[in-house]
């Protein structure tokens, strides 16, 4: 479980590191961050053995013994689930006011203005790049035990995406704003997929 933490985190301050340092940012930071996930979407496919191939980790049964499959396991991850929602909500709020969370929003709205003032900008993308992954890997071991199994499919450009477009429905200045977009995008697609399933 702690690989599940740990190794995104890396790897996102590996990338990070390497893209930051040299000023990588804009539409070269999105196209690399593409291919980077259409690269691990193939890595994950081509370890069968490992991952299941094209249809990943399947029938997740037991957690250290704990049956996941039963109603009462699905309340209680569920439950779990909200609980850490609203504790990385308070963590995000707790950052944003902060002074790094002020100088975050700096770099946001005037990074020329952060590097001139004697910051080291990438250090401060570093950081977020590396925390939004920790973020991203809690949320997804989670889903995984809610679902019971892991796709590739999960991994790659779509999911990506997906995730941008909550932002931009719920508010990118707003913390609550990609809690909102989630509900809000993921309500319309069951909605529209129930209501018009011939389109």
């Amino acid at each position: 479980m702690i690989a599940v933490l740990v190794l995104p985190v890396l790897f996102a301050f590996i990338i990070g590191a390497a893209m930051f340092k040299r000023r990588v940012g804009g539409v070269y930071f999105a196209i690399i961050t593409q291919a980077i996930a259409a690269i691990l979407t193939i890595l994950i496919i081509g370890q069968q053995g490992y991952t299941g191939g094209v249809n990943g980790i399947t029938d997740l049964r037991t957690l250290m013994g704990w049956d996941i499959r039963t109603d009462s396991a699905k309340y209680v991850l569920y439950f779990l689930n909200a609980g850490l929602l609203l504790g990385v909500l308070v963590v995000c709020l707790f950052i944003l006011k902060s002074k790094l969370g002020h100088l975050l929003v700096a770099v946001r709205d005037k990074e020329d203005r952060v590097r001139f003032s004697g910051y080291d900008v990438a250090n401060f993308k570093i950081f977020v790049f590396c925390f939004a992954a920790m973020l991203s890997s809690i949320g997804e071991a989670m889903f995984t035990l809610q679902v019971g199994f892991m796709s590739p499919s999960f991994v790659g450009i779509v999911p990506s995406i997906e995730m941008v477009i909550y932002t931009a429905v719920g508010g990118r200045l707003s913390i609550f704003g990609a809690v909102y977009g989630t509900l809000l995008v993921n309500w319309a697609k069951t909605t529209f997929s129930e209501t018009f399933p011939e389109l």
